[in-house]
Parts: C-alpha cells; sequence; structure tokens
C-alpha cells in the first residue's frame, strides 16, 4: 500500500475573487483548506478530498471529480469529496441567492489539481492502522413536544453518535503521514464574521501542529439532524471563538486516542461503487399556499430589526423559490424526483458510505446496521451538498430541515416513501461485489 498527503490553502481571495459567505467577511480566523490523500494498493489509485466549505453542489462536484480523474486516470467514483460542512467556510453550492461556480471555484480546481499532481510524484509505502475513540460535544438538535411537533432545541434523549473512527497511516519509519478522522456533528457554533472551518478546521490544524509531518481529513459525518450542544439550558446559544476552538481541541484529542487504540489493516485492493437513486417528492403547494409564503416573506422582512447581510438574502431567495415552482406548475415540469448520490468504498475491512445531502443519522445507523458496526463508516456532504434527507417519522413532525428544501430549490418536500428508497438504495450499494 502506497499513500501520499497533501494540503493547499483556499482562503479566499482566489483569482481576486471571494466566494459567497452566509456573512460578510471581516477577516480570518483561522486558515482554511483543501486537503487530499492518494491511497494506492496497486491497481487503480483512489483520490480523497477533504474541503473546509461549507458544501460543494453536485454539478460543481463533478466539475472537480472530471479534473482529478482526468489528471491520474482513473473512473470518477474513484475520487471522494467531502465538504467539512462548516458555516463559516465558502459557500459552493446552490443554496439561497448563493451559488457555487465562480472564478474562486475555479482557481480552487486548479490548486487541487496541482496538488494531485505533485502528491503522485510522493507516493510512499506505508502501513494502515485503524482505530475508535469517542467525544460528547454533540446532541440531536430536533426537541419533539406533546403534539409530536419539532422545535430547533437540544434533545438529550434523541439519536446521536458520539464515536469517532480513526483511520493513520505511518511510514516505513512509524511516522504518522496521515490520519482522517470523522465526528457526527454540524459545524455550526460560528456563523461568521471572520472565515473560520469551525471545529473540523481546528481539529485538523491542532493534529498537523502536534504532529508536523502528517495532514489531518476530517470527513464529515451523518449530522442532519445533530448539531454542538453549547451549554445553555434547555436551548441552543450563539458560538463563541473560545468554543470553536475549545470543541476542536476536545475533537483532536479524541482523534489522538484513537491513534493510540488502533489496530492494523490489511489491504490488498480498494473497490468503488457508485449510484443514484431518485428520490421521491411530493406534489407542490397549492397556489394560495405559495402566495402565503410571498406574501409573509414580504412583511418577515420589512420587520425584521437585524436586516442583515443574510437575512435579507434568505426572504429574497423565498420569493425567488415560489416564482420557480410557479413557472414549473405553468410550463407543466413539475418534478417528481430528485437524484442522490451515493457512494461506497472498501478499504480491506473497511466500508465507507457516503451519502450526497444532509441526510439524518438514522440512516448513517441503517448503513452500519447492515454491515459490521465497527467497520461500516457512513458519511453526509460527500459527492455534492443537497437538501436534508428526514425519515419518514420526521416529516409528520415537521421542523426547520423539512422545509428547508425550499432553500436548496426543490419543488416540494420529500415523500414519506422517502425513507423505504433510501434504505433500500443503501442496502444495494452494501451488497455489491467486485
Amino acid at each position: 500500500m502506497k499513500v501520499a498527503f497533501g494540503k493547499v490553502s483556499i482562503t479566499p481571495p482566489i483569482n481576486n475573487t471571494f466566494p459567497d459567505f452566509f456573512f460578510q467577511p471581516e477577516g480570518v480566523l483561522d486558515e482554511i483548506y483543501a486537503r487530499a490523500a492518494i491511497l494506492d494498493a496497486g491497481s487503480s489509485p483512489v483520490i480523497i478530498v477533504a474541503l473546509d466549505v461549507l458544501g460543494v453542489g453536485v454539478a460543481e462536484v463533478a466539475d472537480l471529480e472530471t479534473a482529478l480523474s482526468d489528471k491520474i486516470g482513473i473512473a470518477t467514483e474513484r475520487v471522494w469529496i467531502a465538504g467539512s460542512h462548516s458555516h463559516s467556510a465558502p459557500i459552493l453550492c446552490p443554496i439561497d441567492l448563493y451559488g457555487g461556480f465562480s472564478p474562486y471555484l475555479t482557481g480552487l480546481k486548479d490548486r487541487l489539481v496541482s496538488l494531485i499532481d505533485d502528491l503522485l510524484l510522493r507516493l510512499q509505502p506505508v502501513t494502515i492502522h485503524f482505530g475508535r475513540s469517542t467525544c460528547d460535544f454533540n446532541v440531536n438538535r430536533r426537541r419533539i413536544d406533546e403534539n409530536g411537533n419539532c422545535s430547533m432545541a437540544p434533545n438529550p434523549n434523541g439519536i446521536v453518535d458520539k464515536s469517532v473512527p480513526v483511520i493513520s497511516c505511518r511510514n516505513v519509519d512509524n511516522t504518522l503521514i496521515g490520519v482522517l478522522f470523522s465526528y457526527c456533528c454540524h459545524p455550526t457554533i460560528l456563523l461568521g464574521p471572520k472565515i473560520s472551518g469551525d471545529y473540523p478546521g481546528w481539529s485538523q490544524l491542532i493534529l498537523e501542529e502536534e504532529y508536523d509531518s502528517a495532514v489531518a481529513l476530517f470527513l464529515p459525518g451523518v449530522f442532519g439532524n445533530v448539531r454542538p450542544h453549547l451549554d445553555a439550558g434547555d436551548r441552543f446559544r450563539s458560538g463563541t471563538e473560545a468554543d470553536v476552538i475549545s470543541c476542536g481541541q476536545e475533537l483532536a484529542e479524541a482523534v489522538q486516542d484513537g491513534l493510540q487504540n488502533c489496530r492494523d489493516l490489511s489491504i490488498d485492493t480498494i473497490h468503488t461503487w457508485r449510484s443514484k437513486p431518485q428520490l421521491p417528492i411530493a406534489n407542490p403547494l397549492s397556489k394560495d399556499e405559495l402566495d402565503q409564503i410571498a406574501t409573509q416573506s414580504i412583511k418577515s422582512q420589512r420587520q425584521s430589526d437585524s436586516p442583515g447581510f443574510w437575512k435579507g438574502g434568505f426572504h429574497v431567495a423565498q420569493r425567488q423559490w415560489v416564482q420557480q415552482v410557479r413557472l414549473e406548475q405553468a410550463e407543466d415540469r413539475v418534478s417528481t424526483h430528485q437524484p442522490y448520490t451515493f457512494s461506497r468504498l472498501q478499504l480491506g475491512e473497511l466500508n465507507w458510505i457516503g451519502l450526497s445531502g444532509e441526510f439524518f443519522l438514522e440512516y448513517g445507523v441503517y448503513a452500519q446496521q447492515l454491515g459490521d458496526a465497527e467497520t461500516t463508516l457512513a458519511f453526509g456532504y460527500t459527492q455534492g451538498c443537497q437538501t436534508y434527507v428526514p425519515t419518514a417519522e420526521a416529516l409528520t413532525q415537521g421542523g426547520y430541515e423539512v422545509e428547508a428544501y425550499k432553500r436548496w430549490k426543490q419543488s416540494a418536500p420529500f415523500e414519506p416513501e422517502v425513507e423505504e428508497v433510501v434504505k433500500k438504495a443503501i442496502a444495494d450499494l452494501m451488497v455489491r461485489q467486485p
């Protein structure tokens, strides 16, 4: 087994251009990076890319993975691209009024291709090790009241995953040269105004400072309904820079614990698979319901006592979404399904499952139940950042995640059958054989 790890700064500007943010940037709290690993077991290599960004759109991912696969002559399904989902990092996906394609993204792609070109010359033999640890600052963020309705608040009794899987690579001198790790928690401690990788960014930087010969890649868990539990009783409070650093340190220490308690992996080949299931969406809202949303959006924007950079754009985006749906109805091209990308990577005994949207944790747990819970790793925000995919039960409970489809330009919420379709797609992917 040969590998190479590297990173390149993507802190704006690139090509004299800033990307979109949910805020007006006022400096940089911590540098953000594109990190990459090439894994080569003797046949066709695999590229793993971890970006300190909110997310990369489906079309934008296709552009990046094509450039990388062409560079070293591999199939696109052997390129694994994940965004950390930091809310203080660049937006490279279509959400609200924002978009992904830009001179900034073009520059990021050029830097990433150059990095991969360099890493091809630096492949070296390694031993690979796998361990697990735990970290405790996450919590389910959907509190259900006595009537079965949901609000955004800490739910200590809700589903949560506190595990921290750790994959490490050491060279012939037993020096750590790379580590891949994951955690199940939304990086929403900060929303600017400084650019930051949030807690995943700090964890990576802390580990790289501790092991100065290593590059650390954060891979996002399936955390659509999980977020940081900052101490505020029965509600969530706004995070601070100190909170980001503290949580980043806590996760880095968990990774270090995983490094100390690991076992060797034997890897002869690396297999990859990909599928694109069509997830069912419901009929669009009626004309009256759409008009009500547009009217309320105008009213809320005018009454807001904090007409900030993000809030103003959000209300305008809501009205544009109404116009989009009305146009689709008028032209008789209303969608009934939404395509998503599911990926599987078999690394020896480890099975990685990647889902392209903001999937609820229940789907990650389901994937682990189908395989070996110890060696099956589930990731979200991989091969594209799309809207939340709730469970059938969550669709009846409502809440932010259920309604967020409008922000992602989807014409209607998912049908309850979406859970069955997702689980079948995961199951089909899990049983594929070389």
